[in-house]
């Protein structure tokens, strides 16, 4: 039997918690800041950020010539918001906070939290308000079980 793929839970940065530790997210934010060195982005969304590992999405010789990294360009963009799937793990020693730029107020930051990203993607028409209010809104409707079941009375 083919093995099944974990789904990943839709949070905007604001809603995670220490509770989604060890689970697979799909977060969406700009993307304020990447340390090639440590691989490291800062995403931010409203007044929060996370710190997201990337180490898996990036081929460091791809990025060194910019025509040959058409799936890295992200990373060469600041301020371009990103779709990322990863795992939510916490670090023994914080990770450090990179420089945030001046203009921006400091947002909340968990330096103890990490999300370990497995894909990357560009999200050049993301309006996170949008995002914000198809997930309130889904929140409000109960999820259906299936299969569903109609409780052992077939027509025929």
């Amino acid at each position: 039997m083919p093995q099944q793929v974990e789904s990943a839970r839709v949070r905007m940065l604001d809603c995670i918690t220490k509770n989604d530790v060890g689970r697979k997210l799909r977060v969406a934010g700009r993307m304020l800041t990447y340390d090639p060195e440590s691989a490291l982005v800062l995403l931010h969304d409203a007044r929060s950020a996370l710190l997201v590992d990337v180490t898996l999405c990036i081929d460091a010789d791809a990025l060194l010539s910019v025509s040959d990294a058409p799936g890295h360009r992200w990373a060469l963009e600041r301020k371009g918001y990103v779709w990322v799937i990863g795992h939510l793990d916490r670090v023994e020693d914080q990770l450090p906070i990179p420089m945030l730029p001046a203009y921006l107020a400091p947002p909340d930051i968990d330096p103890s939290l990490v999300l370990r990203a497995v894909i990357v993607t560009p999200a050049k028409d993301l309006h996170t308000a949008e995002l914000r209010a198809a997930l309130a809104a889904m929140a409000e409707v109960p999820p259906t079980p299936y299969p569903v079941s109609d409780g052992g009375q077939r027509g025929g």
